[in-house]
């Protein structure tokens, strides 16, 4: 083979690796996965379940894994799922995150944040993403992400979620009214639309009354008697025996 042939032949081998490498390439850019995923998503839901029990550790590592039961080779890999949702340090470090989930009250809240900013295009998507039927939701990860690990996405995500809330009103009644307490029925000591310390929604209730015609003024007054005691608690209209 001549020369200028072997030249010839280098740089059409060179062609055919440039080109393998660009599809490649492409296909990493647009298959790979997008959002963090474990290979042991039921690993996450049990580090996630322990975590509020257990005394905030030094380092989130395998030898702490390991010490909590989950010793399989793949457990390691929930570690970089919990660095994605800040509730660990590139360090192995718990974050203040961490300890603000550890809170049984709010803690839940927390990792729901993390969760909405990871996962911010599926929030776009959708208002509720992690309510979304399986189909849907499968639907939404191939739109917003790809690789050949989809389904660890997806149970990542679920699994994430079994331990977060999304709801404003809820992480507004842990800071004020108290977990579980109906937003508006504080003890405010007014209208009762309020919340402590003004933290809440504020909810407004109108009622709408059709009274009856050919009825004394007194019955009228009987009528607004029995809606401040029944709607509104009020145990101060007259004595019904004063009724006639």
């Amino acid at each position: 083979m001549t020369a200028r042939k072997k030249a010839s032949a280098k740089k059409s081998s060179r062609k055919k690796s440039a080109g393998r490498g660009a599809a490649s390439s492409g296909t990493s850019t647009t298959g790979s996965a997008r959002f963090p995923y474990t290979n042991k998503p039921g690993s996450l839901r049990r580090f996630l379940e322990e975590a509020p029990r257990k005394p905030r550790p030094e380092k989130v590592n395998l030898t702490l894994l390991q010490s909590w039961g989950m010793r399989d080779t793949n457990d390691g890999s929930i570690i970089r799922v919990l660095k994605a949702v800040d509730l660990v340090s590139q360090s192995n470090v718990p974050t203040d995150k961490y300890t603000g989930f550890m809170n049984l009250q709010s803690g839940a809240a927390v990792l729901g944040t993390e969760i909405r900013r990871v996962y911010e295009p599926l929030f776009q998507a959708s208002h509720e993403p992690h309510r979304e039927s399986a189909e849907n939701l499968q639907n939404l990860f191939h739109v917003h992400s790809g690789g050949n690990t989809i389904t660890l996405q997806i149970q990542t995500f679920k699994a994430l979620c079994d331990f977060a809330t999304f709801d404003a009103s809820q992480s507004s009644a842990s800071s004020g009214t108290g977990a579980g307490s109906p937003a508006g029925t504080g003890s405010t000591g007014g209208d009762g639309g309020g919340s402590q310390g003004g933290t809440g929604p504020t909810i407004h209730i109108d009622l709408h009354i059709h009274l009856p015609e050919n009825k004394s003024r007194r019955d009228y007054e009987y009528m607004f008697e029995d809606i401040a005691r029944y709607i509104y608690r009020n145990e101060s209209p007259a004595d019904d025996g004063e009724r006639s």
